[in-house]
């Protein structure tokens, strides 16, 4: 019975760990493929390192003004709010998987500023999409970001 069991969990396991994505790695945007409804990226560059209950994030973007912005966070995958500081503002984050799609609500400032990120691979591994939806603006179309995968590591 144990072994039944046991077997069992880890088959459940294996199973759960499939539906999850696999992040691991550095994305470069394609602005070509990519939609935009109000700050327009020129270049960004997203190195994500996974593991099973959380998740690290470098991100290095430039607006097409030519403004770049840096931020770097690490966070747990289950749900629970991490409470970082950005530029020395309250900053705080949830991330947690919704089958094949990793989900991060991003809330800056105060909750006036919120984001909901749905970060989905392609099958084949080397495509990235990032669905941004702003949160306090319902009525807009979401982003929607297309990476491809880089042989950087």
């Amino acid at each position: 019975m144990r072994k039944l069991l046991l077997l069992c969990a880890l088959a459940l396991g294996a199973v759960w760990a499939q539906d999850r994505p696999e992040l691991n790695g550095v994305w470069r945007l394609d602005p070509a493929r990519s939609a935009f409804s109000e700050v327009k990226l020129k270049a960004q560059t997203i190195t994500i390192h996974q593991e099973d209950e959380s998740i690290k994030i470098a991100d290095a973007a430039t607006e097409e003004n030519g403004k770049e912005r840096k931020l770097e966070y690490e966070c747990n995958t289950n749900g629970k709010e991490c409470v970082l500081k950005l530029s020395g503002q309250p900053f705080k984050v949830s991330a947690y998987y919704n089958g094949a799609v990793l989900v991060l609500i991003e809330q800056r400032k105060s909750n006036d500023a919120a984001t909901r990120k749905r970060l989905k691979t392609s099958e084949d591994g080397k495509t990235l999409t990032i669905e941004i939806a702003n949160l306090a603006r319902p009525a807009q179309k979401p982003d929607s970001l297309v990476y491809a995968k880089s042989a950087d590591r």
